[in-house]
């Protein structure tokens, strides 16, 4: 019985030529394939005599057919794209540069605030008033009706904070000092004229609330 078992696996055995073949003439033969064709998966059913005789053991005739399934790891050579720099570039897309959210969030209110300030520029004319200045003002009163009132004094300080600058106008009504506190890019405000610049060498000039001739040259 291990004989036969042992001549069975004996006339079995395939050689490594099997691995590429059209047909089973072509097995038979012993050509070989080229790539193209040993790419491919084929099935084979090679017929190979295992054992000669009659039924019984070591004396039957029994042709046995099985099925093979071969596999190849041939493959097409194609140029690689490394050496070809143009390939690159085109597979690569384009960056797309922006900033981040946490960025931009933290000055967005300084960019409002200076979009409004130059869009409040473009209505009417803002002259660039300092400390020092003499100006004239037409000043729009709500609580007067919004009748147009004149004043004019003396600025003696300034804040700048965007849309919200103010600056301290200092005038005489009635031989008493009176200082007012407006914003200059308030609508109330229609128009502004400077009058005189006199230099001064302070950004705040409070000194002058003790003199009462501030204004008079």
């Amino acid at each position: 019985m291990q004989s036969l078992i042992r001549a069975v696996r004996s006339q079995c055995r395939i050689s490594s030529e099997f691995r590429t073949f059209n047909s089973i003439s072509s097995v038979a033969s012993g050509k070989k394939l080229n790539h193209e064709t040993a790419s491919k998966i084929q099935y084979v059913v090679p017929s190979l005599p295992l054992c000669n005789g009659s039924s019984k053991f070591g004396t039957s005739s029994v042709s046995v057919s099985s099925t093979w399934r071969n596999f190849t790891t041939a493959t097409v050579p194609v140029e690689s794209s490394l050496n070809n720099p143009t390939v690159l570039e085109n597979d690569v897309p384009p960056r797309i540069k922006f900033k981040r959210l946490d960025k931009t969030g933290r000055h967005i209110m300084q960019i409002l605030d200076k979009e409004a300030v130059e869009e409040v520029k473009t209505q009417r004319e803002i002259p660039e008033i300092k400390p020092g200045y003499i100006i004239q003002l037409k000043l729009e009163v709500p609580e007067n009706k919004r009748r147009v009132t004149t004043i004019k004094g003396i600025v003696i300080a300034r804040r700048n904070a965007g849309l919200n600058t103010t600056f301290r106008l200092r005038r005489l009504v009635a031989g008493v000092g009176v200082e007012s506190l407006l914003p200059l890019y308030s609508p109330n405000i229609k128009e502004i004229k400077i009058l005189d610049k006199k230099k001064v060498r302070r950004a705040k000039l409070y000194y002058l609330r003790d003199k009462m001739n501030a204004l008079r040259k």
